[in-house]
């Protein structure tokens, strides 16, 4: 048995994995955590991650530390993503996380998330044989990967972050129909930026089934089914139809982030941003013309603590 971590530095959230691994290569869940920390908190405009961010994750990132050492881990696979990819003081971050967590963090291209993402997905849904496009929305950037017969076909990271997003264009509480509006005209402009292959509608070339994973998506599923408690056995595998994104949506453009507070399943951290982030998924889906979602809760962590396996397999 081996056993390995993997932590997701994320804009919006901290994800830790531990993972123990069997020698035909299959692994078991032995512990995980995730919580909100806003690294990326006004990144967009200021370029640079603030000091009370950096804090607040570090602090985090040290309690994740010592829950790996309760362990007996063979390897920790530490990521950043847009965040600390864009910020002008992401080096002294990644130092700092090393002299107080211990950590060694690579920061990661915005391809190499989505590869390490698809790991992750496919780990926890069947996706052999099928024809697959994956968005993995995140706080600072919005990845797609187009999978056709279990190989990677096509990789895209955009700046579509619903951390970014809401902090560009949502200034009242609840949102005004305007800033909705703006909020969809920038999507639209980053969807129409995409390789012509992937168009709108392109008959034949759409894959047939559209799978989202991190934490817009997961709360629209928790959403959807009321959970009181987080549950990933019932949001992994998850289906959502458009029509009633397209009503969650609805519901939550129109209530203060302070009720949104209040709706079962919404993820503490999370009531700012779900407004940013249902309308992403809502204008995705209507880019590509899906009628249906599937949720994922694996992602980019579980992604991690495969490819490291693989590394030292072959090492």
């Amino acid at each position: 048995m081996l056993t390995l971590a993997g932590i997701d530095i994320g804009t919006n959230t901290l994800r830790l994995l531990i993972a123990e691994f069997s020698p035909d290569g299959s692994y078991r869940q032995i512990e995980s955590n995730r919580q909100v920390t806003r690294l990326g908190e006004e990144i967009s405009r200021t370029g640079r991650l603030k000091a009370g961010a950096m804090e607040r994750t570090i602090g985090v990132l040290e309690e994740f530390s010592r829950t790996c050492s309760r362990y007996p881990v063979a390897g920790i696979y530490t990521v950043a993503t847009s965040a600390v990819r864009e910020a002008s003081n992401g080096a002294d971050f990644v130092r700092r996380v090393k002299e107080r967590a211990g950590l060694d963090v690579e920061v990661i291209s915005g391809d190499e998330e989505a590869r390490l993402t698809m790991f992750g997905v496919s780990s926890g849904l069947d996706i052999e044989g099928k024809d697959v496009l994956l968005m993995d929305i995140g706080g600072g950037s919005t990845e797609f990967v187009s999978v056709s017969k279990g190989e990677i076909s096509f990789k895209v990271s955009t700046d579509i972050g619903v951390v970014r997003f809401t902090e560009q264009y949502i200034h009242s509480d609840p949102p005004e129909s305007g800033e909705i509006e703006a909020l969809d005209l920038a999507i639209k402009k980053r969807l129409g930026t995409l390789p012509v292959f992937l168009k709108r509608k392109n008959t034949g070339s759409v894959p047939e089934i559209l799978i989202g994973t991190a934490g817009t998506v997961t709360t629209l599923a928790a959403i959807e089914q009321k959970m009181t408690v987080y549950d990933p056995d019932k949001v992994n595998g998850f289906r959502i139809r458009r029509d009633r994104i397209q009503e969650i949506r609805r519901a939550l453009s129109r209530m203060t982030i302070k009720e949104r507070e209040q709706v079962p399943g919404l993820e503490k951290g999370r009531e700012d941003i779900i407004v940013a982030g249902v309308v992403v998924v809502d204008e995705v889906m209507e880019w590509f013309g899906f009628g249906e979602i599937v949720v994922s809760d694996s992602g980019l962590r579980e992604g991690l603590v495969i490819d490291l396996h693989h590394r030292l397999s072959k090492g």
